[in-house]
């Protein structure tokens, strides 16, 4: 099915539309596609047992895949309320902190399955008359997006390999679970710490006035290769309290009013502090070095009170 040109159109047409909204808010992170072969597919409903998929019942959700691996843990968060509101979610596996006994840890799944749009639909009912194979009869006109850090990745792929794809390898060995859960525990603290080094990290650069190196190390996306401007710089020496409140301010918030919206600008040091000014700040100063084409965009694309 690998090589399938209706499938391949279809992974392709929703990778494009992931990856696209991804380099617009400029998040770190790497995308993973796959379609899932038939010895997979095999595997997965033999795996699930008798009755489990049907024709008329309950369909497996993910003939396409994807994995976002985005560098810092925050972004898990940001990215999946993106592509919540992009796409009808049809199911979740979302897991939260275990309220009954806080003190159990148990490692954190966030996959989201979402339904594909009319045109991938119809191709994909094309697919399923046209395929001479019963198995091909049990998939939904869904797909999957997996969400996970770069730190966690390798622990994720061991454990679906080694663990749950052979669940009674472990049925006898509660230790050993439990040890590689640590290991997981482990990934998350330090998924954590990197989010507070980089957080230290900018306020050092706030207090030695670097400010391009504190927009970069702030907001942690995909800066183009283009300095902060000499002018901009001068405004923010001259102005303690304006160059403290831009250090100040919600990264995640900013970051998601710019996914909320249709802005689509340069990702530049210099765009980005006039969209903080847009949004919060008003400095006159700023305002006037403004390009007009810039507050356009911003006139024209973003909410505000």
């Amino acid at each position: 099915m690998n090589n399938n040109p209706g499938l391949k159109n279809i992974l392709k047409h929703i990778q494009d539309e992931i990856l696209s909204e991804i380099d617009r808010i400029g998040i770190h992170c790497r995308i993973h596609a796959r379609i899932k072969d038939l010895i997979s597919l095999k595997d997965k409903i033999d795996r699930k047992g008798k009755g489990h998929y049907s024709i008329d019942g309950k369909k497996v959700q993910d003939i396409c895949g994807f994995r976002i691996t985005t560098y810092f843990i925050e972004d898990v968060k940001l990215l999946w309320d993106i592509f919540e509101r992009m796409y009808e979610k049809i199911d979740e596996a979302n897991d939260r902190i275990n309220k009954e006994n806080f003190k159990v840890f148990e490692p954190v799944h966030k996959n989201m399955i979402c339904s594909m749009n009319e045109a991938d639909s119809n191709t994909l009912n094309e697919l399923k008359i046209a395929m001479a194979n019963d198995l091909f009869l049990l998939i939904d006109n869904t797909f999957e997006i997996q969400f996970r850090t770069t730190l966690s990745e390798g622990w994720h792929e061991i454990d679906h390999v080694l663990r749950y794809k052979c669940q009674s390898d472990w049925d006898d060995f509660i230790e050993a679970e439990r040890m590689l859960n640590g290991i997981y525990a482990t990934l998350e603290t330090s998924d954590n710490a990197l989010k507070s080094l980089f957080e230290d990290l900018s306020y050092q650069h706030y207090k030695r006035q670097n400010w391009e190196a504190m927009l970069r190390t702030k907001f942690r996306i995909k800066f183009i290769k283009e300095h902060l401007d000499s002018d901009i710089c001068e405004i923010l020496n001259n102005n303690n309290e304006l160059a403290k409140n831009i250090f100040k301010i919600d990264r995640q918030e900013i970051i998601k009013q710019i996914a909320l919206s249709k802005l689509h600008i340069p990702l530049s040091f210099n765009n980005i502090v006039y969209l903080l000014n847009y949004l919060k700040f008003k400095n006159p100063d700023l305002e006037n070095l403004q390009p007009k084409i810039i507050k356009s965009d911003f006139e024209m694309y973003l909410n505000h009170d």
